[in-house]
Order: C-alpha cells, then structure tokens, then sequence
C-alpha cells in the first residue's frame, strides 16, 4: 500500500474508535526539522504515527522513532503483514506497532507512555507571535533564544500543556471539518483538509465554520 492509502485507513480508524479528536497530517516538530506522518490528540495526550508501507526502508527507523518519544506521549510505527518482521527488528521497545491491511488497522504491541519530554522541543512548535507572549516583556532577537529562555523558566508539566494546546488550535478546526463533510469513505481530499498547508479555499471554508 501507499503512505497516503495508510493513512487513509487510519484516519478511518480514528473515526471509528474515538468521538473527540484532533488530527494532523505531515505535523512539523523539532523546529520545523521533523515531521510525523500522522499526528493525533485525544482526551489530552498526543501520539505520533510514524507509517513504514512494505516497499519503504526501515534502516533508520530506531533513529527516527527516538526523536518521537521526546515530543509525543505516545508512538506507533505502522507497517503492512511484509515487512512486520524486519519493522519488530529494529524498533525500539516501548514504541508501538500497528498492522494496516485491507480489512484495516490491527494491534501488534500498544506504546508505553513517553513523559521525559525535552522542553526546548516541545516550545518549539509555537509561533514567534505566541512564544513572545510568553517571554514577560523580555526581547530576544532568534526563535531559539525565545525557546531556550521558557524552557529555562518554566515547568515541564506547563510547558506540555502550551504545547497540547497549540496543537488543538492549529488543527481542531480543519479536523473538525473533515468529520463534518466525510464518511467512513475517506479519500486523499480529506487527507489533505487536516495537512498544516491547506489551500486557500480549505482556508475560506474554514472561516466559515469559525
């Protein structure tokens, strides 16, 4: 299967098994140098879908996964019945591995969950807009700078929360209107309602829900 069938399939899942959620897709991390291929919040926690189809390597998926578990509180690495064994392999205990095939999303081995997050990661994600907001009238001329000082002055358990929020309102919205305007039949548009660069006119109809 292709990454975006996968993802089609989970996302199809989501619907199925939760009524509140939050998804993105290609979700942009670790300053803008990661990206997980799906993203999910539900009931407060954020988990990351990282998809291996059977044509894709693996070779780096233990390095990959590992940047994962400081961000999310949750990871699962999702790859097809071909290449379980060599995913089993090389993912690291504690990640998480789901099955996707014609019949849909199946349960391998459940994620543990991740608290030792890294603060400077985690504020990252937020504008320079809402990350000043945060500074208490300091001025500080780069991005990291601004990160570097909220983590240095800040909880972890707060800053987590910033960043679960932020997410909420990056995507609950487009999320909110792919539940409205789909059924269980997803297609690639609907994919592409919950990635971070919409079109304008996912934008304008967005502001319609607002």
């Amino acid at each position: 299967m292709t990454e975006l069938e996968i993802k089609i399939l989970l996302v199809k899942y989501f619907l199925e098994k939760y009524d509140n959620f939050v998804v993105s897709s290609e979700f942009p991390f670790q300053f803008g140098e990661r990206r997980a291929d799906l993203a999910l919040l539900y009931s407060g926690y954020l988990t990351a879908f990282e998809i291996k189809g059977s044509r894709d390597k693996v070779s780096r998926l233990g390095y990959q996964v590992e940047s994962y578990k400081k961000f999310f509180d949750f990871c699962y690495v999702v790859c097809e019945s071909s290449n379980l064994a060599r995913v089993r392999e090389v993912t690291p205990k504690g990640i998480g591995i789901l099955i996707a095939d014609v019949d849909g999303i199946k349960h391998v081995r459940y994620s543990k969950l991740f608290k030792r997050h890294d603060k400077m990661m985690l504020i990252s994600v937020l504008s320079v807009q809402k990350l000043n907001t945060l500074t208490k009238g300091k001025h500080l001329r780069s991005k990291h700078e601004i990160c570097e000082h909220i983590s240095n002055n800040n909880s972890l358990d707060l800053i987590r929360e910033i960043s679960r929020s932020d997410f909420n309102e990056k995507y609950g919205v487009a999320s909110r209107l792919m539940k409205q305007e789909t059924t269980l039949h997803l297609n690639s548009d609907d994919i592409y309602t919950i990635t971070k660069k919409a079109p304008s006119l996912l934008k304008k109809r967005i502001n319609r829900l607002s």
